[in-house]
């Protein structure tokens, strides 16, 4: 006798043996003993789920020569032959090789026709999906009124291309994919019935590898029994399958806590060198770093993780290493990278680039503490310059205060201003001649003026450049590496500070937009708008919240 593949040797038999779809098994079962069976079935899920597996035996449990039965025998001739696949009353057709209109009307020409031998007559079409547009419409009167003695077993892989024409015909069941811990079991039970010794850590590779699907699972285990005899291990399930061992995301990992850069390289060209796919690689860290922070901030990690029990120990033991927002900073450093990695020539350079960037940032303070720092600097700075604490005085007209540049910003937005006064500082006599010139020689009082009142406005407008001045609305640019301050200052009312701030010096209402440029040019420098006894503390806080967001704050030196 012929040898017999896995995925055919052990495909059930009985409602019993299928895995995974009780929802679906419980109805059709039910369906049969109350004898409320449809006319139109519509099977949808991914592949090697089940579909076609259960139509057979719902097409057993029809035609049995007990039956109707929701128990079929398996030993009747009907239900032998349709399980080999040779019942005349039972007829399988491929959609994607059978999809025109001439199959179809073939097909209903035959419908008229008694069951040969069983009660009804079941047609089961696989990738029901890929039949044409006139085939459908061809089907559609024939499943209006079909015949009592006929059912239609509907399979898809892509219920969405199914006209909705046929849908509302037929009882619809969604097959789920297969989770790891069920897949791995039955892998375990084909594993003890062929006498096979199969580490169970390989047993949870081949389950991660099929997706979800029984069906490729137990055609990856024939693989490896064909190629490593009765005896399979780890090592050899991860090179055969392609997959990335569990040993070296923990690899990996350790040399992320030890931030040993040199060392991360050399696994990295290891895991290229030895065939990995690149993308696959990523995907396999950001699941492996995914567990970490499940383990770190759930309550029942072995429930919500599809690895063995000593995995998940392990995982436990290397998150206590990180803090949840480190965790959340590297998962988006590697999304980051899987997304350059689809766009990039070389494969190689941003998986590098993120192992580098995982092993040399700087310890990351909590964002709440970030938040905090800020607030703090900012009341600290607002009791130092409010205009209650120190009110403007000017000694001379035609000089500029830079030692207190609220002073200047005060003068200029004081009722009784008068023109000779307006002229300090902004170097134009006329208020109301508002130009984009002007708006660039006022601009470094506008920063200063900014700092007094919320100091973290003033540090990400410092890196940008008024850009143009069109119908009362003021660009202002970034550059493509400064986009984080952009997005800063367009969310909680940061913006308004900025209008609130330009509007007092200038006397005129103005509104403000932001760009991102390619290349900034440089039109105004402007001095350090921060305080000298807070500036290296506000850099600190600054450098940690970009840290966290993976964004820069790149300061340019004068033109």
């Amino acid at each position: 006798m012929s040898y017999i593949v896995f995925a055919r040797k052990w495909r059930p038999k009985d409602f019993e043996s299928v895995l995974g779809q009780g929802h679906v098994v419980t109805t059709l079962k039910n369906a049969i003993s109350q004898s409320r069976v449809a006319h139109a079935y519509l099977f949808s899920g991914p592949r090697g789920v089940g579909k076609t597996t259960t139509a057979r035996i719902f097409a057993m449990g029809l035609n049995c020569k007990n039956g109707p039965t929701s128990t079929p025998c398996g030993n009747c001739d009907s239900c032998k032959e349709t399980a080999n696949g040779t019942n005349l009353d039972v007829i399988e057709i491929d959609g994607a090789s059978n999809r025109g209109i001439d199959e179809v009307r073939t097909l209903r020409e035959n419908i008229k026709f008694s069951p040969s031998q069983g009660k009804f007559k079941v047609y089961i079409i696989d990738e029901v999906h890929m039949l044409t547009e006139e085939a459908f419409n061809a089907l559609l009167k024939t499943l209006e009124e079909p015949p009592s003695h006929v059912v239609f077993i509907f399979a898809t892989t892509r219920p969405y291309k199914v006209p909705p024409t046929i849908l509302s015909r037929c009882q619809r069941f969604d097959f789920k994919r297969l989770s790891i811990d069920e897949i791995a079991g039955k892998l375990k039970d084909i594993a003890a019935s062929e006498k096979l010794e199969i580490q169970e850590e390989a047993l949870y590779t081949v389950a991660r590898a099929a997706e979800g699907s029984m069906r490729d699972a137990e055609s990856m285990l024939d693989q490896l029994v064909s190629f490593c005899g009765r005896k399979i291990d780890l090592d050899s399930a991860t090179s055969i399958l392609g997959m990335i061992g569990q040993g070296v995301l923990f690899d990996f990992t350790d040399k992320v806590i030890t931030k040993d850069t040199a060392g991360i390289l050399k696994l990295v060209d290891q895991v290229i060198s030895g065939g990995k796919d690149i993308p696959q690689f990523l995907n396999s860290l950001i699941g492996h770093f995914r567990n970490l922070l499940i383990t770190k901030v759930g309550e029942d990690p072995q429930s919500l993780i599809d690895l063995p029990k000593e995995s998940v120990e392990r995982i436990s033991a290397q998150a206590s290493s990180f803090t949840s927002e480190s965790l959340l900073y590297i998962l988006s450093v590697l999304a980051n990278a899987q997304d350059a990695v689809r766009r990039a020539v070389s494969q190689r350079i941003p998986l590098e680039l993120a192992a580098i960037r995982l092993t040399r940032r700087e310890d990351l303070s909590s964002l709440s503490s970030i938040l905090n720092r800020l607030l703090e600097i900012e009341k600290r700075l607002e009791s130092k310059g409010s205009p209650h604490a120190a009110q403007p005085h000017v000694q001379d007209p035609h000089r500029e205060d830079k030692k207190n540049p609220e002073k200047n910003l005060n003068l200029l937005s004081s009722p009784d201003k008068t023109e000779e006064q307006l002229a300090v500082g902004v170097g134009v006599k006329n208020p109301l001649d508002v130009s984009f010139e002007r708006i660039c020689e006022i601009w470094p009082i506008l920063l200063r003026g900014i700092t007094s009142k919320k100091m973290s406005v003033a540090i990400f407008l410092q890196a940008a450049q008024p850009l143009k001045l069109d119908e009362k609305v003021l660009t202002i640019a970034f550059a493509r590496e400064s986009r984080f301050n952009k997005e800063a200052l367009e969310a909680n009312g940061n913006r308004r500070v900025i209008e609130d701030a330009l509007n007092e010096i200038l006397s005129q209402e103005l509104r403000i937009d932001f760009k991102v440029v390619e290349e900034l040019e440089k039109k105004v420098s402007a001095e350090e708008p921060l305080y000298e006894e807070y500036k290296e503390e506000t850099h600190e806080v600054i450098k940690s919240a970009l840290d966290i967001f993976g964004g820069n704050l790149k300061k340019k030196g004068p033109a």
